[in-house]
Parts: C-alpha cells; sequence; structure tokens
C-alpha cells in the first residue's frame, strides 16, 4: 500500500513537473511571437542589416544622421550606398537573381522597374502614415508612395538678379547673355527642363523637337553646359552663371552652402520630380524594409529630410520653419499643381533625344 501510494505520488510530481516545464516551453514560444520584428520566419533578419541607396550630396548627409534613428528603432543595420536612379535601375536589372538592395530610391524611371517586375508592392496593413500623407502621392498600382519631392523651375542669384524671373523665357532675355547655367540632358534635370519648353512651344514627350529648336536659341546665353548636379553649384559659386533651369531642393541645399540662390516657379508652371523608396524585389528583408519606408513617411523624419536636403514633404503633419516655407514648396496646393511628365515615355526617347541633343550642342 504504502509503495503503492509512493509510486502514485512521484507519478504525480513527474506529471506536474512535466506540465511546468510544457508550460515554460510554451510560453517563451509566445514571448517570441509577440516581440518586435520576431513574427516571422524572418524575424531574426529584421534584426539584422538592411541596404538602402541614396543620391548622395546633402541629403544622403542628412539620410545618414536619420538611419541611426531607424537603426536604434529597430534593432538594425543600415547599409548606404550612393546610386542615381538611372544606375540604381541597371544594379537591380543585373542582380535580378541575387538582390544586394533592399530599399532604392528613385526621382525617375520607377516605371520601367515596375514593368520589370523589380520591385514589389508594399502592404498596406505594414505602413501606418498612408493616411497622413498627401492624396496625390499615393500610388494607384500598389507601390510605395512619393515620400517626398522636388520642383523644377528657375534657380538664381539674387544678388545679381533683384527682380526674381516669373518665366521659363526669361532664360533666353538678352540681359543674361552668357550667365544662363545648362544641364546636360543625360541629367534628370536636364532631360526635363528640356521636355518643359518643348512643352511650351506646342511639343512633349511624343515631340521633342519644338524644345531642341528653342535650346539652340538658348545657347548664345550659356555659360556653360554641366552634368552633375554638383557643378550647377560650382557655376553659380564662382559666379560664372546667375541663372538656370534646375531643382528647388538643389537651390535650398546651395544656398545653406553660402551661395545667395533663391527659387522662382514659373507661370507655366514647375515641373515635378517625384522621390520614393520602394522594396526591391529579392530583398533578404522585405518586412524590414517596409518599415524603413513606413519610416520615411513619418512627419518628424519628413522635418528633417526637408530641413537637412530639401525634400519637400508630403506628410500632412509635417510641420515646417517659416524660413523653409519660403525656400521650398511646402503645400497640398504646391504638389497638386506641379506639371507631371510621362517618364515612360521619356525614358523610351531618351537615347535619341540625346543624339540630337549632342549634335545642337556641339555646333
Amino acid at each position: 500500500m504504502g509503495n503503492r501510494f509512493n509510486l502514485k505520488l512521484a507519478t504525480g510530481v513527474m506529471a506536474v513537473l512535466m506540465l511546468i516545464a510544457s508550460g515554460c516551453s510554451a510560453g517563451k514560444g509566445n514571448q517570441n511571437a509577440a516581440s518586435p520584428g520576431n513574427s516571422s520566419p524572418g524575424a531574426s533578419k529584421e534584426q539584422g542589416k538592411l541596404v538602402v541607396t541614396s543620391f548622395g550630396g546633402a541629403i544622403e548627409e542628412e539620410q545618414r544622421k536619420y538611419i541611426k534613428k531607424f537603426e536604434q528603432e529597430y534593432n538594425a543595420k543600415v547599409d548606404v550606398i550612393t546610386l542615381y536612379s538611372a544606375d540604381a535601375l541597371a544594379r537591380i536589372r543585373a542582380e535580378k537573381n541575387n538582390q544586394t538592395i533592399d530599399v532604392v530610391l528613385f526621382s525617375g524611371g520607377q516605371e520601367q522597374i515596375t514593368k520589370e517586375d523589380l520591385i514589389m508592392k508594399i502592404d498596406p496593413a505594414r505602413i501606418s502614415h498612408l493616411n497622413d500623407l498627401y492624396p496625390a502621392a499615393l500610388n494607384s498600382d500598389g507601390y510605395a508612395p512619393t515620400f517626398g519631392y522636388e520642383a523644377l523651375g528657375i534657380i538664381y542669384n539674387e544678388k545679381k538678379i533683384k527682380t526674381a524671373p516669373t518665366s521659363w523665357k526669361d532664360l533666353w532675355s538678352p540681359e543674361y547673355k552668357g550667365r544662363v547655367g545648362l544641364v546636360d540632358i543625360s541629367n534628370t534635370y536636364g532631360n526635363q527642363f528640356l521636355v518643359a519648353v518643348a512643352k511650351m512651344n506646342g511639343g512633349g514627350e511624343d515631340n521633342i523637337q519644338p524644345g531642341l529648336d528653342v535650346v539652340k536659341e538658348l545657347l548664345p546665353n550659356t555659360a556653360a553646359i554641366v552634368k552633375s548636379s554638383p557643378e550647377v553649384g560650382s557655376l553659380f559659386a564662382q559666379e560664372e552663371a546667375w541663372i538656370a533651369p534646375f531643382d528647388s531642393g538643389y537651390a535650398y541645399t546651395f544656398g545653406k552652402q553660402g551661395v545667395p540662390i533663391k527659387f522662382a516657379t514659373p507661370k507655366e508652371g514647375a515641373v515635378g520630380i517625384y522621390i520614393t523608396a520602394q522594396v526591391v524585389k529579392g530583398s533578404q528583408n522585405p518586412e524590414l524594409a517596409q518599415k524603413y519606408i513606413d519610416f520615411l513617411l513619418r512627419p518628424d523624419i519628413q522635418e528633417l529630410t526637408a530641413e537637412g536636403g530639401g525634400y519637400s514633404p508630403t506628410n500632412k503633419k509635417a510641420n515646417l520653419s517659416d524660413k523653409l516655407k519660403a525656400a521650398i514648396p511646402s503645400t497640398e496646393e504646391h504638389f497638386n499643381k506641379l506639371i507631371k511628365l510621362n517618364l515612360e515615355l521619356i525614358n523610351m526617347n531618351k537615347s535619341n533625344w540625346m543624339e540630337r541633343w549632342s549634335k545642337i550642342v556641339a555646333k
């Protein structure tokens, strides 16, 4: 009897211990499921590394600052590589079956990369700030929205030009002979200026000749034709150029560097340059990549991006200083009035345009 009682007691104790052990194990499993970043098999990756692109310059300097904040909040490591849109597209194409980039920034060419199935659509449930954005900043096809934008208009040296220019036509004014900075159409800004003046003269993305004709007439006013954005800043810093068709964001960052530059919106309209961050298809960490995109949509981060790099915000809750509002486009009205070009058509025709452009500027 006593032996049977002891056996039953021992058996009961063992059962309780097994239940406790089982409960502890289950508890650990639940903890893992509830921990941030551990909701899927890719959770350990979320606490690993992201590779994101940048355009360099002042915007990259600011990007590296707020990335530290992202790394702290998400226990992640983020590497930044500098690639303009065209270079990023070429690299992602080349790495289609073995991507090394997780998030790619674009200021043009996104239509092509979606056609080639190189980027992922976002999961709206993972992007918490979509409802705070300008409706026109959202992507109707389900890709990531515009997180910042710039306007292509006229920049000018406010010490040399006391009255702000009001029209694209001002660039052809005799008073600016030899003082106009021009950007080669291999650069996005130069390319989009060419389309803008083509539209102003009866052409457009499908008929660029009117643009080429008026650029030919502009050449006597030109101080230099440059290919990179920093070269434009150098032209103004050395006072070789006083006026140029260029970008609001760069005008702001050049001004921060001490160059007396202001931005003017032509009455014919400024061209919109829309900045997006997209998840590369084949990313090793798509969940964390979407968190990074959501991070870029936050009002506090858009304020930093505007202050540091001149990108105008698309989040209605972003609050800019009066000084910054005076320097860059900063309202939903500004955003909605921008001229939106057909980038797909531009990219299809660009090589042909460059050949024709080269013949004109070589003369």
